[in-house]
């Protein structure tokens, strides 16, 4: 299983001329696929298929220079279908850089799930910096939302349940209730 991204050289794809270059953009045909655009450049273009991002960056080697990325703008442009967005805390792809250190990082397939996406490592901090940056967003989805369970309210505005905050129940410096140690 590949772990580290092929580059694609510039060489690879066909140089345009600039009257072509408007040509190739407008011969890629462009549909969203899951969080990303795919972008069909052609059979006469190596690589034939493209994934580009919301950031602007494509999957290939070349990034945000490569020409799917300007078949995207245009197609958004012309009022194509948008991708969705990536859900917190869930990364689709690895990172080209890490979110910690800002190192490369590569493709790590026993850390890929369902839940978390994708699974990476940094050279620099290994899987560590992978668990750091997870544990981050789960503290901003957290602090985002205070309630473990909201209240519930009629269209008349009578609370049927005042609603239960994280804050209420979890507590640093007491572990346990008055009077209750399950070790004794």
């Amino acid at each position: 299983m590949l772990t580290t991204p092929k580059q694609i050289k510039q060489a690879d794809l066909p140089v345009p001329r600039p009257a072509e270059g408007r040509d190739l953009c407008q011969q890629a045909t462009v549909s969203v696929s899951g969080y990303y655009y795919l972008v069909n450049m052609g059979p006469n273009t190596h690589p034939q298929y493209h994934s580009v991002g919301k950031d602007r960056r494509c999957m290939c080697g070349l990034g945000a220079e490569c020409p799917a990325v300007t078949a995207v703008v245009e197609y958004l442009r012309n009022g194509g279908a948008r991708a969705p967005d990536v859900p917190p805390g869930f990364i689709p792809v690895a990172p080209q850089a890490c979110p910690i250190c800002g190192a490369e990082t590569f493709f790590v397939p026993d850390l890929t799930s369902r839940r978390r996406g994708a699974g990476w490592a940094c050279v620099k901090g290994s899987q560590a910096h992978y668990w750091q940056a997870h544990g981050e967003s789960l503290r901003k989805a957290l602090a985002s939302n205070p309630w473990v369970y909201p209240p519930v309210v009629t269209e008349d505005g009578r609370v049927l349940y005042p609603g239960l905050k994280r804050d209420e129940i979890m507590t640093g410096s007491q572990p346990w209730p008055d009077g209750y140690n399950p070790d004794q």
